[in-house]
């Protein structure tokens, strides 16, 4: 079964939490790959359930990994010398994961760090070359509105704008008529 492997396994027993759905157990784990692990468990899950496992690490640090039991093993011993557990292949890893085998494994077969192992196609690389980057627009600002003025253009023509002017003056009257009714109380009150 060695020479079929796809990685190599790392012997090593570390302490572990893993749960499926609403249930959390805790096992040991045995031997350690890139891309599966097993698990000494009393509790070993059912072929194809989904996993979460929590590995605590040498460092005290916890690896968090996705993955799927791919097949178990129940013994009816039991104790230390209990054989049951589960094989589980690792679909999600994490860089503390990664970092910890690279440490175990000699240079040549250490393995780089993945967000995600699921397979996603980069586009083609024709396509890639021909687009041009994209030229930043400037904002348009907002046109504000114009400024109110008590000042006339005495030099323009039209009825509008003379309307404007007598409305301006008609203001303006009303104004100091306002003013000067105020003056003459004030000058009665004193």
């Amino acid at each position: 079964m060695a020479g079929k492997r796809r990685h190599k396994r790392v012997i090593k027993r570390l302490h572990t939490e893993f749960s499926s759905e609403d249930s959390s157990f805790r096992g040991t784990t045995s031997n350690l790959s890139e891309s599966g692990l097993f698990l000494k468990t009393i509790k070993p899950l059912s072929v194809d359930t989904q996993v979460e496992v929590g590995i605590q690490l040498s460092d005290n640090t916890v690896s968090k990994l996705k993955g799927t039991v791919r097949w178990n093993l129940k013994s009816s011993q039991r104790g230390a010398a209990s054989r049951s557990g589960m094989g589980i292949e690792i679909i999600e890893n994490d860089r503390y994961y990664v970092d910890f085998l690279n440490a175990l494994l000699p240079p040549e077969e250490q393995i780089l760090y993945r967000e995600n192992r699921k397979t996603v196609l980069a586009p083609p690389a024709a396509k890639v070359e021909h687009i041009a980057p994209q030229k930043s627009r400037p904002v348009p600002r907002p046109k504000s509105p114009p400024a109110v003025t008590r000042q006339t253009n005495h030099k323009t023509k039209g009825t509008r704008n003379s309307d404007l002017e007598a409305k301006d003056n008609e203001i303006d009257s009303l104004i100091s008529s306002l003013f000067s009714k105020g003056e003459k109380k004030q000058g009665n009150e004193e």
